[in-house]
């Protein structure tokens, strides 16, 4: 089940990052001791970034260009990929592949909000961990504010809840090693084998989803959903990301018109 993101539709750092004059940016960086493939996935009604598919070898960089239109949309990384980024051992979800093999969407998810350059209206961003994430990852702006910090998500696939109430080990493993940690929600609704397949609005179902036609938001923050171990640790590690719908400890990060952005994952 994918979890919607309200930002398509309403939406102090020590150290700042420098970035080439010209247009707005967001610079990915690989940390991890691994190749990483980035896309960046745009809103359906808005303009695309290219290339469509990055590869980043350990130690490199990459910065997409942002439209001066503005521009909608998220990243997160791809893991084990073929030389054109396809057939990933990790982060395999919609749409890079078919429905029937896809693996759970529980990527480490980056959302920006880019409006058209100097209009005097907000960018904003955020991490969504409602479905679950893979690897480490922070996000650093070029401009600070009190509304506009830079965030650290240290979470970590060794914290991964293993023993989650009735829904027991949240770890993904292929190959013998855990690759994702998925949310509750996932476990519960994604078909097997990384799920049980059932149905998001029934049973415990009903508050790890926090559906709006079923529950509302403060019935969501008051029962199971919102009282995870999954939860305390996306918390914990990850102080600013979504753990879960209606999560009031997540945040909107709003930053002026003209920053840039850097991210770097495997902190």
């Amino acid at each position: 089940m994918q979890i919607r993101s309200s930002i398509f539709v309403a939406a102090l750092a020590i150290i700042v990052p420098s970035f080439v004059d010209g247009a707005r940016q967001i610079k990915f960086t690989n940390k991890c001791d691994k190749s990483i493939w980035i896309s960046p996935l745009s809103h359906p009604f808005g303009l695309q970034l290219t290339p469509d598919t990055k590869k980043l070898e350990n130690g490199k960089d990459f910065s997409y260009q942002i439209p001066d239109e503005g521009w909608t949309g998220k990243f997160w990384p791809r893991i084990g990929c073929d030389e054109k980024g396809d057939n990933c051992q990790v982060g395999s979800s919609v749409p890079f592949c078919s429905l029937k093999k896809c693996d759970p969407s529980a990527d480490t998810k980056v959302l920006f909000h880019f409006p058209q350059i100097n209009n005097g209206k907000e960018v904003i961003y955020y991490l969504n961990l409602m479905e679950g994430y893979t690897i480490s990852a922070e996000v650093v702006p070029s401009r600070t504010s009190a509304t506009c910090n830079k965030t650290r998500c240290a979470v970590s696939l060794d914290s991964c809840p293993k023993a989650e109430g009735t829904l027991g080990d949240l770890r993904v493993t292929k190959n013998g090693s855990a690759v994702m940690c998925l949310a509750p929600i996932l476990k519960w609704s994604h078909p097997l084998p990384f799920g049980f397949g059932r149905n998001a609005e029934e049973g415990d179902g009903k508050w790890y989803s926090c559906l709006p036609q079923v529950v509302s938001p403060e019935e969501c923050r008051n029962n199971i959903g919102a009282k995870t171990e999954y939860v305390k640790q996306v918390h914990r590690d990850c102080p600013t990301g979504f753990a879960y719908s209606h999560d009031d400890e997540g945040q909107f990060h709003n930053c002026s018109n003209d920053v840039n952005f850097e991210v770097n994952f495997c902190i």
